[in-house]
C-alpha cells in the first residue's frame, strides 16, 4: 500500500492542494480508504481520532464533483455530521483544498446549521450559491428536505461522520427521514473512532456491501499521542491542573470538565489569574450557537501565548484545531468511547501531544485495568505539585452568588457521576465528599438525598468558621433580598420562640392551677370531713346525754312508784 500522494488517481490540482497544505503522505486511513471510495464502493471506516479521517471522504468528493453535470436546485453530496463545531471544521477542510481549484466556483459547498441563521436565510442562500455539496447538522436538513426545496435526485455520495452517534437515539427521527428521502443509488461513507457500536442500525443507511477499513485497532491511537494518569484526591485536582498549565510548554491546551456548570463556575475563576501567560476560553453545549462558533473561532486563531480551551464532551469529537499539544480530562467520561476521543483532539497527524487523565484514590484506580481491557496504552504520572489552595476560598468569599454557583456545579457532578456507565468502578458512595467540596470550594455541604443516604454522617460544615449572616452579595440588588429574607427569617424564629415561651408559660401557669384546684380539693376534703366528725361527735354526745337522762328519768319514775304503793297501802289499812 503506497502512502504517496502521487501514487493517488485524482486531477492534478487536488494533487498540488494537499502538498501546499504540507501533507507530504497519506496516513493509513486516508491511503486505505480513498482509494477503495474512488471505485464507487461504500465504505465503512474506523479508525483513531487524527489519523485523517476528514481529507478521506473530502478527496473522493471533490474528485467526483469534478466530472458531474450539476443542476440548479440539486445538491450531489451531503456530508452530515453530530455537532455544528465539527460541521464547521469539516466545511473548514473543504474550503481549504478548494481555494487551489483552479476553476473557482465550479465546486461550490454550503454550511447548514441550526440555530445560527432561519430556515429561509438558509433557504435563501441555498438559492443564491446553488452549493454541489452541503454540510450540515441532521436538525437542519430534516427541516430543509421536509419543506421540499433542496432536490436530492441527483445525490451522488453521502457521508456521516462520526456515524456512531448520528445512528444513535438521539438523532433517531431526523436521521430516518433524512435517509428515506435520498436515492437509493448512491455511494455511502461512514467514519468514526467507534463505528462497530453503531452496526445494529446500518441497515437504515442503505448501505451496501461495504468494504469494512479498520485502521490501528489494537493500540487505538496515534503513535505520536501519549496518554497518562495521575491518581490525586478530588481537593488537590485544580492544584494539579495549574501546575501543568504553567509549567508544561505547549501553545494550545483543552481541559475536559464533567459539567457545563463546572466549565462556567472554573472559568469565571481562573479568568482573575491576569498574571500568569494562560489565555482561557469556555465551551460547552449550553452556550448559545454564535457564543459556541465565536469561543471555536477564537481559540483557533489565537497563536501567542497559551491558549486553554475549557469544555465539555460536545468539544470532543471531530473537532480538528491546529496545535493541540495537551489535553487534560479532570475526571474520566461516563462514556468509555469518548475517552480516546478526548484524548484525540491532540497528537493529531504526526504532531506530539500528550493527554493526562486524573483519577480519584481508591476505586477509581480500576479503569486502568478496564483501559487495558480495551487495548489502551497508559502510563502512570508522578507530578509534585503546591497543595496550597490557589486561591478559590478566596474568590467564592468575595463574593455569595459565586459559593452558590458552587453549590449548584457540586451537585450538577454528583448527578453526573451517578449515571456513569462504569458504575461498578465510578459508584457514588465511594466518593470523599469533603475532598470534592474543597474542590469545589465549597463551606458548607448541600442538602442532597445522595448525601443522606450514605451509611457514613457526612459534616454539614466543611468550615465553620464562616459567619453565614454577614457573607454577602456584591450585587447590591441580591444582598438586599438576603437581608429581607433574613430579617423575615430572624422574626420568624422570634415569634417561633414567643409562641414556644407563652406555651411555656401557659402550660406552668395551668400546671399551678391545676395544683391549687387539687390543693384547694384537698382542703375542701379535708374540712368537710371535719365538719362530718364534728357533726357525728356532736350527734353522739347528744344521743349519749339522751339515754342518760332518760336513765334518770327512769331511775325518778321507778322511784316515785315505790312511794305511792306505800301511802295507798296505810290508806287502806284505815
Amino acid at each position: 500500500m503506497s502512502l504517496d500522494w502521487s501514487d493517488l488517481q485524482v486531477s492534478k490540482w487536488l494533487k498540488d492542494a494537499i502538498s501546499s497544505m504540507g501533507f507530504e503522505k497519506m496516513t493509513t486511513v486516508q491511503a486505505s480508504a480513498i482509494p477503495i471510495f474512488l471505485q464507487n464502493k461504500d465504505v465503512i471506516v474506523e479508525a483513531v481520532t487524527g489519523s485523517g479521517k476528514t481529507l478521506s471522504f473530502v478527496i473522493p468528493i471533490l474528485e467526483k464533483m469534478n466530472k458531474i453535470q450539476h443542476q440548479k436546485g440539486h445538491v450531489n453530496a451531503i456530508v452530515l455530521a453530530p455537532t455544528r463545531e465539527l460541521s464547521m471544521q469539516i466545511e473548514k477542510v473543504f474550503q481549504k483544498v478548494l481555494d487551489y481549484n483552479p476553476n473557482e466556483n465550479s465546486i461550490r459547498t454550503q454550511l447548514i446549521l441550526g440555530g445560527v441563521k432561519s430556515i429561509e436565510e438558509d433557504l435563501e442562500a441555498f438559492k443564491r450559491l446553488n452549493p454541489h455539496i452541503i454540510i450540515s447538522t441532521p436538525g437542519r436538513l430534516h427541516e430543509l428536505i421536509k419543506a421540499k426545496k433542496i432536490k436530492t435526485n441527483d445525490l451522488e455520495i453521502l457521508i456521516l461522520d462520526e456515524a456512531d452517534r448520528l445512528l444513535d437515539l438521539g438523532f433517531s427521527k431526523e436521521m430516518d427521514f433524512i435517509l428515506g428521502s435520498l436515492p437509493k443509488q448512491k455511494r455511502t461513507g461512514l467514519f468514526s473512532a467507534t463505528i462497530s457500536t453503531a452496526f445494529e442500525t446500518l441497515h437504515k443507511t442503505g448501505i451496501r456491501n461495504p468494504i469494512k477499513i479498520k485502521v490501528n485497532a489494537k493500540n487505538n491511537k496515534p503513535k505520536s499521542l501519549q496518554m497518562y494518569y495521575q491518581v490525586v484526591k478530588p481537593e488537590h485536582k485544580l492544584n494539579l491542573m495549574f501546575h501543568i498549565l504553567n509549567t508544561y510548554h505547549f501553545q494550545k491546551a483543552m481541559v475536559y470538565f464533567p459539567t457545563c456548570a463546572s466549565v462556567d463556575y472554573y472559568y469565571q475563576f481562573f479568568k482573575t489569574f491576569k498574571e500568569y501567560d494562560l489565555k482561557f476560553f469556555s465551551l460547552h453545549g449550553k452556550l448559545k450557537t454564535p457564543a459556541r462558533l465565536k469561543t471555536l473561532k477564537n481559540f483557533d486563531e489565537t497563536k501567542s501565548g497559551k491558549s486553554i480551551l475549557m469544555t465539555t464532551d460536545v468539544a470532543a469529537r471531530g473537532i480538528d484545531i491546529d496545535d493541540v499539544d495537551l489535553i487534560i480530562q479532570l475526571d474520566p467520561p461516563t462514556d468509555p468511547d469518548s475517552f480516546l476521543h478526548r484524548c484525540g483532539r491532540t497528537g493529531r497527524a504526526g504532531r506530539f501531544g500528550e493527554a493526562i487523565t486524573f483519577l480519584n484514590e481508591g476505586r477509581e484506580e480500576d479503569y486502568i485495568n478496564f483501559l487495558e481491557v480495551k487495548d489502551v496504552e497508559i502510563n502512570e504520572l508522578n507530578l509534585s505539585f503546591d497543595e496550597t489552595d490557589i486561591g478559590l476560598r478566596k474568590f467564592n468569599l468575595a463574593d455569595r452568588a459565586r459559593h452558590d454557583k458552587a453549590v449548584r456545579t457540586f451537585v450538577s457532578f454528583i448527578r453526573y457521576y451517578s449515571k456513569h456507565s462504569i458504575n461498578s468502578i465510578f459508584r457514588v458512595k465511594d466518593i470523599d465528599f469533603i475532598s470534592l467540596g474543597k474542590f469545589y470550594g465549597l463551606t458548607r455541604m448541600p442538602s442532597m438525598p445522595e448525601i443522606k443516604q450514605l451509611s457514613n454522617k457526612i459534616p454539614e460544615f466543611i468550615d465553620d468558621s464562616i459567619n453565614w449572616d454577614n457573607f454577602k452579595y456584591l450585587n447590591e440588588e441580591k444582598e438586599k433580598s438576603r437581608l429581607d429574607e433574613l430579617a423575615k427569617e430572624k422574626l420568624k424564629v422570634e415569634r417561633k420562640e414567643q409562641r414556644k415561651k407563652k406555651e411555656e408559660n401557659s402550660a406552668w401557669s395551668k400546671k399551678v392551677m391545676k395544683k391549687q384546684v387539687r390543693n384547694e380539693k384537698n382542703i375542701n376534703k379535708r374540712d368537710l370531713d371535719l365538719v362530718m366528725k364534728d357533726d357525728n361527735d356532736k350527734d353522739n354526745q347528744e344521743r349519749e346525754l339522751d339515754w342518760k337522762d332518760l336513765i334518770t328519768q327512769e331511775k325518778k319514775k321507778r322511784k316515785g312508784n315505790v312511794n305511792n304503793q306505800d301511802v295507798i297501802g296505810t290508806f287502806d289499812d284505815l
